[in-house]
């Protein structure tokens, strides 16, 4: 009996032994692979995080000297410290805690355009304190130091400058603005406008004789002219970099502005500003073309050619663009139309390049803030810093316009 009592206490001793290995092992693995988990949501290899809440900045020595606030995208690298991770895109290097961030797969949200302007001779310098904001007044960086940064864009109460690889403001009554020498570039004179209209493939005979008229322009000649742009290294400008430029709020090197009236036949012209990856407006009928289907990519802008005033003879004069005589209820009732079909642009092209003082006056209290004639009648047809922003002269481009005209047209900006 004692025998068989002994036999089954070593037996039940056994059992326990393995239930216990067993369980080991079971945490172990479980262990391993929650350790897994949390490696592959921490997984920074791809050099970039993102803040899902306020997180503080540590210098050197681990003493907090700042915040960042949510939703900030950071370059980071790995750091000894297992708790930490270096941000490498600050001034110097300082640290932020794993926790309350994200990795994400790769810095595409971050604008940098600015770094194609050119930064002023001066530089705003803060205190010993320093808080920097995104472009719609949303705070994202304190720092508890001073700074003297060279000034990129300067708005009505508020600078630009360059803070981790990007673009933020600092209010003007949080800074001083001394004259520092930063650069030996000069603003450019004036930026080249160029008029466009439709567009045809010359190896096919149909498209050929459908756009037959002096405004109709060839694959081939769009092709060499696009190609002079990228030879003369001009940069081409989205709308409200022109706007910034004749404010006196940034500063640019030799640009040129493209703008197509109209919309008819335009898919060559978009096609191949995407290919060379060039920046274009399109000045849009609304009447004649849905905004909403038009075929556009990043790189096109749609505004205001008006909704339905772009007909002849509504007016005595010239063609007769509307927008010279009609009563003023109808032309705001299109131009609000207009608008709003265009995602509230305030940017106009004058129908047939007509336009008076009463247009003017229509498009101002329509919400405009800029409208494109044809060329001017001083010969002059270059956008310059102070420019008259409802009479803003492009060079129109016709089907014998070569590149010599083009090139001497480049040649007036300096």
């Amino acid at each position: 009996m004692r025998k068989r009592e002994k036999k089954h206490g070593k037996i039940l001793l056994i059992t326990i032994f393995l239930l216990i290995i067993i369980a080991a092992i079971v945490y172990y693995f479980v262990g391993i692979r929650t350790v897994r988990e949390n490696e592959t949501i921490l997984d920074t290899s791809s050099g970039y995080v993102i803040t899902n809440k306020k997180v503080a900045l540590y210098d050197e020595q681990y003493k907090e000297i700042g915040s960042i606030q949510k939703d900030i995208t950071l370059k980071i690298k790995d750091n000894a410290e297992k708790n930490y991770l270096v941000v490498d895109n600050l001034d110097v290097k300082y640290y932020i805690k794993k926790e309350n961030i994200t990795p994400v797969k790769e810095n595409d949200k971050i604008d940098d355009r600015y770094k194609n302007y050119i930064v002023f001779n001066e530089n705003v310098v803060t205190q010993n304190k320093t808080d920097l904001y995104d472009e719609k007044g949303n705070l994202m960086y304190s720092l508890a130091k001073s700074y003297s940064l060279p000034i990129i864009v300067k708005e009505t109460d508020k600078y630009g400058v360059e803070f981790g690889d990007r673009l933020v403001y600092i209010k003007e009554d949080d800074c001083t603005v001394v004259n520092n020498y930063n650069t030996k570039q000069t603003n450019t004179t004036g930026i080249a406008t160029l008029n466009y209209h439709a567009f045809y493939d010359e190896t096919n005979e149909e498209e050929k004789a459908a756009c037959n008229t002096v405004i109709c322009h060839s694959k081939q000649q769009f092709k060499e002219q696009l190609d002079l742009i990228r030879e003369m290294n001009l940069l081409t400008l989205k709308m409200k970099e022109v706007e910034m430029y004749i404010d006196g709020k940034i500063q640019l090197p030799k640009s040129v502005l493209i703008t197509i009236d109209d919309g008819g036949r335009t898919q060559i012209a978009v096609d191949m500003l995407t290919e060379y990856k060039m920046y274009a407006t399109i000045f849009l009928v609304t009447s004649w073309y849905d905004p909403q289907s038009y075929y556009v990519t990043e790189y096109i802008e749609l505004h205001s050619h008006s909704h339905n005033l772009h007909n002849v003879g509504a007016c005595p004069t010239g063609q007769g663009g509307g927008i010279q005589c009609l009563k003023e209820e109808d032309i705001q009732n299109d131009l609000r139309i207009s608008r709003e079909k265009l995602n509230q642009t305030t940017y106009f092209c004058y129908p047939f390049y007509e336009y008076n003082d009463y247009s003017i006056k229509m498009l101002k209290e329509a919400g405009f803030t800029m409208a494109f004639v044809g060329e001017s009648t001083r010969g002059d047809n270059l956008v310059k810093v102070g420019s008259d922003k409802f009479r803003l002269p492009r060079f129109v481009i016709v089907n014998y316009t070569t590149d010599d005209n083009l090139r001497n047209y480049f040649n007036g900006m300096k």
